[in-house]
């Protein structure tokens, strides 16, 4: 019989049924301290998290942590330890950090400050900032132990005492006797496991086993996981200096002495002594306990520079780049922390190396713009070491052949100090500078070939009195684009919109943007006529013709398909050295940073790859290159000549590389620059748009640049929005780009419409299909 109240499911009589009763929450996690931690991640801001009680005595700022960020792990840096809980952040939702990495490691209070700095100046992440701060990133890393065994100071005794479960003798077996054989050799005493199983001809249970009895005792030992350079050949001295060359010391002496945080450009011809100056400034540095960074583009950072330090300060020299692992730098900055390495040369990063005492910080080259980093944080390390002296007061020296024209204008206003070396060392003379017209050339009816005829003949001659030859062409490949005789089409990279480059080694086109191959086509993909035509000029086919036309030659190319690799690019600059090689022919990596005595010829075959790119500053990159490679004949013995092929000889950029005349060129490009209202005389903030949606990236970045003009009328003329319109490269790896550029006298007035833009671009819809790259005074415009 059923229950009526269980029937009835409505009933009103029925009794209240009992409230479950939940469980009581815990109250919310507190914590004795709180870390404020920059993360890894493209955000802005910082964020808290309480610090367990088992790693309080593990935490300080600057440590680098592993910390739960939007439901996984990611690193980070603390900047900032307080007792006090974080403001507007409820109890229940701070997290706890998890672990910290690389424990010995951490970032110095200077460089966070400078980081803070960067990451404001650059509106970049913090996060991001420190992780290229952070002289080993953001890497768990300890140092590095081989395991090592040795045979027992008793193993006899431990031998002849063995029993086995029986309790009967155990001696030695067969495979055993011959480990202890191998041994008990004095050069093999001390072997890694896997040496002892090869020489002994073993299994690896053998050693196991002997290791289990107390035949053979491990022990491990720290290896230095060093660079790829090597020490140097030979002792350098210090040269006496010229008079300019002294004149610029005494003053450099002068700041060092006073602990002034000063910066000096030191204007040089090619060939004045440069870098004798740095030598005897980081010497000064030395002798009073500091220490130095010297950068240089990483192109320039051949062996030939490396040794040239090495030379002078031997083992206090340690070099740090890209190429390095992640373990060579860690072991490189226990080397710094140690006090052994007092010297850092390398490219950008290098600049971050955490010396204690840093007294002096070099920037070779000064006018590259290599020292301009392509990622986030976009930060030009030349104007960075400016800043890092500003805040922990010590001296800078920019050296250049070819200033830059903002340091140049810099200098010329006051705001560094200038350092003239008008002259070559040893009063050895510039070499003079051919122009060859190939216009005039073709309308003669030469049809000259790769090689004009007065380059040809010189080439021939300097070979022939056994001197080196170095060709300069910054463009890489054998041809450069395949075009159709039909209807004038030129094969494009299916995924950006550039042509493609013949590669003749592998008899392939590669996109130099998206890295792509492809098959050399059979017809045209427009029209499918046959008629194609390959045509262009690259390192390859100058390569093949200088081979052709000079058989016994030895020729090297140096360009990024022959030193890929890790140790080529060394490798080949051993050989040159060496003298194993005739004809250099190479893109911008041999146009600056060498000093080749046998070297007394340099032709360029196409002086207009760069004059003509849809940048401001494309005649500033064309004289340079033009006036640095030019001056690498001629520092030897034996006079040196350039001869320069170009179908604008009348270019003033061209025609000021001809009579090495930096100041002449300033002035030109200088009254340009103001007439265009570009830097020197303005400031520029960049806005990069891309999304792989053609017409959505072009609607959301035009309502960007709507909103970002919104913003500057409240400014007036002082800040101009330019654009918006495609990149000159308007796709790149299926990614349609659009560019803004803001432009006025006072970068912070520009960078509050930025941030202002992109606040008020984060209520449109759909927004995500868009990424926006801030660049501030940005270095490239394709």
């Amino acid at each position: 019989m059923t229950n009526d109240a269980t029937e009835d499911l409505f009933a009103e009589d029925l009794p209240p049924r009992p409230k479950k009763s939940r469980p009581k929450s815990s109250p919310p996690k507190t914590y004795k301290s709180y870390a404020t931690v920059a993360v890894n991640q493209p955000v802005m801001g910082t964020f808290d998290y309480g610090i367990p009680e088992s790693m309080l005595a593990q935490i300080e700022e600057g440590a680098l942590v592993e910390v739960p960020f939007g439901g996984r792990l990611v690193r980070g840096c603390v900047i900032n330890i307080s007792e006090q809980p974080p403001k507007d952040v409820p109890a229940r939702k701070i997290k706890a950090l998890k672990r910290r990495i690389t424990p010995e490691f951490h970032i110095t209070p200077a460089l966070i400050e400078l980081s803070e700095w960067i990451s404001a100046y650059y509106l970049a992440p913090l996060g991001e900032t420190l992780a290229s701060v952070s002289f080993i990133g953001f890497h768990d890393l300890a140092e590095k132990s081989t395991r090592l065994v040795s045979l027992a100071d008793n193993w006899e005794t431990i031998a002849a005492e063995r029993k086995t479960a029986t309790g009967r003798a155990a001696p030695i077996t067969a495979a055993q006797r011959r480990v202890v054989d191998v041994l008990q050799q004095p050069e093999t005493s001390l072997l890694q496991p896997g040496a002892v199983c090869s020489k002994a001809g073993v299994g690896a249970s053998v050693v196991r086993k002997m290791i289990d009895d107390g035949l053979l005792t491990e022990s491990y030992r720290t290896e230095t996981r060093h660079d790829d350079y090597g020490a140097a050949a030979r002792r350098d001295e210090p040269i006496a200096l010229n008079p300019a060359q002294q004149a610029g010391f005494d003053s450099i002496a002068w700041a060092m002495d006073t602990r002034v945080a000063q910066t000096y450009l030191i204007h040089g011809v090619t060939g004045s002594g440069k870098t004798e100056v740095y030598l005897q400034a980081i010497a000064k540095a030395l002798a009073e306990g500091g220490s130095a960074i010297v950068l240089v583009p990483e192109i320039s950072l051949t062996p030939q520079t490396v040794e040239r330090f090495r030379s002078r300060f031997c083992d206090t020299v340690g070099v740090y780049h890209s190429r390095l692992t992640a373990g060579q730098k860690f072991d490189l900055w226990r080397q710094v922390e140690s006090g052994s390495c007092r010297i850092m040369v390398g490219a950008r990063s290098a600049l971050f190396t955490p010396f204690p005492n840093l007294a002096l910080v070099v920037i070779d080259e000064e006018h590259e713009t290599s020292y301009k980093q392509d990622s986030s944080p976009r930060y030009n390390a030349r104007d960075m070491a400016v800043v890092r002296s500003n805040i922990e007061g010590h001296v800078v020296l920019l050296g250049s052949a070819t200033p830059s024209i903002e340091s140049y204008f810099n200098a010329k206003k006051g705001t560094y100090e200038l350092i003239e070396l008008p002259d070559r060392v040893d009063d050895l003379p510039l070499p003079p500078v051919r122009v060859i017209d190939m216009t005039r050339e073709v309308r003669e009816g030469r049809t000259p070939g790769l090689l004009s005829d007065d380059l040809h003949t010189a080439m021939t001659q300097a070979l022939a009195r056994n001197e080196q030859v170095l060709l300069f062409l910054n463009r890489r490949g054998f041809f450069n684009f395949v075009v159709c005789l039909a209807c004038n089409t030129a094969i494009k990279c299916d995924h950006c919109d550039v042509t493609l480059t013949h590669h003749k080694p592998r008899q392939m086109l590669q996109c130099h943007y998206c890295g792509r191959d492809y098959p050399i086509p059979r017809k045209c993909p427009a029209c499918e006529s046959p008629e194609l035509s390959m045509v262009g000029l690259g390192t390859q086919r100058m390569e093949e013709t200088v081979q052709q036309e000079f058989p016994k030659a030895n020729v090297i190319r140096m360009d990024l398909d022959t030193t890929r690799q890790r140790n080529a690019y060394i490798d080949a600059w051993r050989r040159i050295e060496r003298g194993d090689v005739d004809v250099i022919l190479g893109t911008q990596m041999i146009a600056k940073g060498i000093h080749l005595e046998r070297v007394t010829l340099v032709g360029v075959p196409l002086a207009d790859v760069s004059l003509f790119q849809p940048d401001f500053r494309s005649a500033e990159r064309a004289f340079s290159v033009l006036t640095q490679v030019a001056g690498r004949a001629g520092r030897g013995d034996k006079p040196g000549q350039v001869i320069i092929q170009t179908y604008v000889p009348h270019h003033y950029a061209i025609q000021f590389a001809q009579n090495h005349d930096y100041l002449g060129f300033f002035e030109k490009e200088l009254r340009v620059r103001e007439v265009l209202r570009f830097p020197p005389h303005y400031r520029l903030i960049s806005v990069l748009g891309s999304g792989t949606d053609a017409p959505r990236t072009a609607e959301l970045f035009k309502e960007f640049a709507r909103r970002a003009r919104n913003a500057s009328y409240a400014m007036g003329d002082a800040v101009m929005v330019l654009g918006p319109a495609p990149a000159p490269i308007h796709r790149i790896d299926d990614e349609y780009r659009w560019r803004l550029l803001l432009r006025g006298k006072d970068h912070r007035q520009l960078k509050q419409v930025i941030i202002k833009a992109i606040k008020r671009f984060e209520e449109v819809p759909g927004r995500t299909a868009l990424r926006l790259t801030v660049d501030v005074d940005p270095q490239d415009l394709m």
